[in-house]
């Protein structure tokens, strides 16, 4: 018996639908079975639906809607047959050989697979197997019993979890205004952090957005219970309510929470087939429950068993290491003793892992000064993150209170702290603007810190580097960050190296070698390709890092959405380097010349810092001359005069420091009131001040900040930039010598000799990228663009002989 033609079927989509050719195009690539994989309202059947129209319009393809039921083997193969034309009385023996044989391929679409069907699984396995002529699109809410790590190797295989399935935040922000129109900014952020993309949550938050009766959160606590817990067995409903109280959750820890009912066992082989718990480690030990269900679970459980659970998991947290969570736990069930002494065993790193810097601030909220502060070490703790939180004043006190905690009972000890404190004081001056007394501190420090401090040793090397680097101070900047990320590696702590990479980047961001910087910033990427959740706040700096540099590049639209991703892991970090992801969103919307939001980031940044408590001196003064580039864009230069004056003045006054975190501050506060003169008509204060700023630049080696941007060429076109922003071959030869660095004239004059890029690498015992960075810096800075060029115009300015 053969398969008759069959007759198209037609394809429905919903109402409001949203492509994801992302995904249909991965359904389609299947060679031989496609498994979606998820909780109910992911889009399985829709997806399904939308590659289905994609395919021929004669393409023979079978759908069978099982809802979920475990049908017999009979039964399945009557409803087959019948979808097929082939009558119902067939048997399962019958209609294999069938399928083996078919004549064309065949699409075979079962549509929310049961979790358990004992006598259709082994069939659909033989038919897979036996290299029949059948495409097989499964959607399931439960991973079914097949053997798919086996079938995978054979390469036939592409399963599509709950994490591939959900919205990206592209697709969030095309789909809600087709389900609800225009929506304002901090609703859909509000609503993606409520929904991460999971496509019915997302539906309900907008359904009963206005409804008093049932709210968003109730109508997601109603999906929740009716649709996705009805089809658990009674022992998977029961730890899952559970589960939706702790913050991880492994199949050792289940097996000690609920001994009586084989957990362990429940765990692998029922709970992780749901698709509702996502890994937390590359290795897969550690889950935790999606946000949404833990939730929407959150009063399922008596009070009694809640305190049982969240005690019993804190012990057995802190045990395997796990301290952060264990402090958590136990404030919530108020032991704040049991926090406390938790505290004080955290490493100093852990301030940069995870969402950290956050929970120890709150952590700040919920506990006494005196348990908070009842040893030296959680003194120091508390300074160092209230340091990194830019909540200086809170920082002072902190500081102080270390410094009670002399005179210690022997002299060793009493160095040590007392050098531990110099660390602190230093850092926090430095933040403040004070260099020498920032200086002065730190160096004394080093003089008493042994090998146990190494943390404090990190500090003040970082500190005097970011100084220096403020103060222009170039090559000792580098020679300090190059000891600190020695010392980092040393001690093995990627935290500590990929922070003081940052600077790294900044600094070469800074001499304009822009593609040295690319090559640390992906260094540092696959640094935490394999920790990435572990280190988000470090992610997100690097992300703005990234950003800046498309920017820079000219990539307005690539950096525009990196500095958005930075704003959200800044944002759920509570780092303050949330400032420079909204200087970046201000920047590129200023390139696309959306004035009115570049400077709505300009507030929202500012309110993001004042609930922070961030110190007004760490981002105020940014935030003023950012405030400037966006007038300078609107020409507004009699209401610039006075305010870019202030800023130079306040900027250049002797010994204080600019903020550490942006040390070009004062030359681009110099640039904008060049600029201003040249609006105003003031050409020759203008060519003046430009004059100054640039050899400034040039003697510093601040090389990045004039080479040409975009937006230079932007405002030029505009008539907003003339002769006080002229090309490098209006300046004397003395000042083009200083342009070039003794690294870049080393190269120009092996180029001269006619050496090769290669033989230059190996000449100089460099890399061939550097080379090729280098030369293209030469041929900028002469305002050339062959290196021919460059060696006749450079003998053209005396720089060759």
């Amino acid at each position: 018996m053969t398969l008759s033609s069959l007759l198209p079927l037609k394809v429905s989509s919903p109402a409001i639908h949203l492509p994801r050719e992302r995904l249909s195009g991965q359904v389609l690539a299947a060679p031989r079975l496609c498994l979606l994989e998820a909780p109910g309202g992911f889009g399985k059947t829709a997806l399904l639906r939308e590659s289905l129209a994609q395919l021929p319009a004669d393409t023979r393809y079978a759908w069978l809607a099982l809802h979920g039921r475990s049908l017999s083997l009979a039964e399945f193969s009557a409803l087959l047959a019948r979808q097929l034309g082939l009558g119902r009385e067939m048997s399962p023996e019958v209609l294999l050989d069938c399928l083996r044989h078919a004549s064309a391929p065949l699409y075979l679409i079962l549509d929310d697979y049961p979790a358990r069907a004992p006598e259709l699984d082994p069939w659909l396995i033989g038919l897979f197997e036996e290299d029949a002529p059948v495409r097989l699109w499964v959607s399931a809410r439960q991973r079914p019993c097949w053997p798919l790590a086996r079938l995978s190797l054979e390469g036939d295989v592409i399963a599509l979890g709950a994490d591939s399935l959900a919205l990206t935040r592209e697709e969030f922000a095309r789909l809600l205004p087709l389900i609800a129109g225009s929506q304002s900014e901090d609703f859909a952020d509000e609503l993606w952090e409520a929904t991460l993309g999971w496509c019915a949550m997302v539906r309900l938050g907008l359904q009963g957005r206005d409804d008093p009766v049932r709210p968003p959160v109730l109508r997601r606590r109603e999906y929740v219970r009716d649709d996705l817990l009805s089809r658990l067995s009674d022992a998977q409903r029961h730890m899952l309510r559970g589960i939706a109280h702790l913050p991880r959750v492994s199949a050792a820890l289940c097996a000690e929470l609920w001994p009586e009912l084989d957990a362990s066992r429940q765990f692998a082989a029922q709970l992780l087939v749901l698709g509702m718990l996502s890994p937390l480690d590359s290795e897969a030990r550690w889950w935790h429950l999606h946000p949404v269900i833990a939730r929407a679970l959150a009063d399922e459980l008596p009070p009694r068993e809640v305190s049982r659970l969240r005690l019993q998991a804190c012990r057995l947290l802190r045990e395997v290491g796990f301290v952060g969570d264990a402090v958590e736990l136990a404030l919530q069930e108020g032991q704040v003793d049991t926090a406390a002494s938790y505290m004080e065993r955290v490493p100093l790193a852990w301030l940069f892992a995870g969402q950290h810097l956050h929970s120890w601030l709150g952590w700040r909220e919920r506990l006494s000064a005196n348990l908070l502060e009842s040893t030296p070490f959680l003194i120091y703790l508390n300074a160092q993150a209230l340091l990194i939180g830019w909540r200086l004043d809170e920082a002072q006190a902190c500081i102080d209170r270390l410094g009670w905690q002399l005179p210690q009972p022997c002299a060793q000890h009493q160095r040590r702290m007392l050098a531990n404190w110099e660390a602190l004081q230093g850092t926090l001056f430095g933040l403040q603007g004070h260099g020498e007394r920032a200086r002065t501190h730190c160096r004394s420090a080093l003089e008493d810190l042994d090998s146990r401090d190494w943390h404090s040793i990190h500090l003040c090397y970082s500190t005097l580097a970011r100084i220096a680097l403020s103060q222009g101070q170039v090559e000792q900047a580098e020679s300090l960050l190059g000891k600190v990320v020695g010392l980092a590696r040393r001690h093995g702590c990627l935290a500590s190296e990929v922070l003081i990479d940052t600077d790294r980047i900044r600094l070469l961001i800074l001499t304009g070698e822009w593609s040295r910087a690319e090559e640390v910033l992906s260094l540092d990427f696959e640094l935490l390709r394999d920790h990435d959740a572990e280190y988000p706040l470090l992610l997100g700096r690097l992300l703005l890092l990234q950003a800046e540099l498309a920017i820079l590049n000219g990539d307005a639209e690539r950096g525009e959405s990196l500095y958005r991703r930075g704003f959200g892991y800044a944002r759920r970090c509570s780092d303050p380097f949330i400032l420079h992801a909204g200087l970046g969103l201000s920047e590129a919307a200023i390139y696309r010349s959306d004035l009115i939001q570049a400077e709505a980031h300009l507030l929202e940044v500012r309110r993001h810092l004042e609930c922070l408590r961030a110190d007004e001196l760490c981002y105020e003064p940014v935030l003023g001359v950012q405030a400037l580039r966006v007038m300078a864009r609107q020409q507004r230069w009699p209401e610039m005069l006075g305010r870019a004056r202030r800023a130079v003045e306040k900027l250049s006054a002797p010994d204080v420091l600019p903020p550490l975190n942006a040390p070009s501050l004062r030359y681009r506060a110099q640039q904008l009131l060049a600029l201003t003169l040249e609006g105003l008509g003031d050409r020759a204060a203008a060519l003046e001040a430009s004059r100054q700023w640039r050899e400034t630049c040039e003697r510093l080696g601040f090389a990045g900040l004039i080479r040409t941007r975009p937006e230079a060429s932007h405002l030029a076109r505009a008539g907003c930039l003339e002769s006080s922003w002229g090309s490098v071959a209006e300046l004397p030869v003395a000042t083009l010598a200083r342009v070039l660095t003794p690294r870049e004239m080393g190269v120009l004059r092996l180029m001269a000799e006619g050496l090769t890029n290669q033989e230059i690498s190996g000449r100089l015992f460099i890399s061939l990228n550097t080379v090729k960075a280098h030369t293209i810096h030469i041929n900028h800075k002469l305002g050339v663009k062959r290196r021919t060029q460059a060696v006749r115009r450079a003998r053209e300015l005396g720089l060759l002989a």
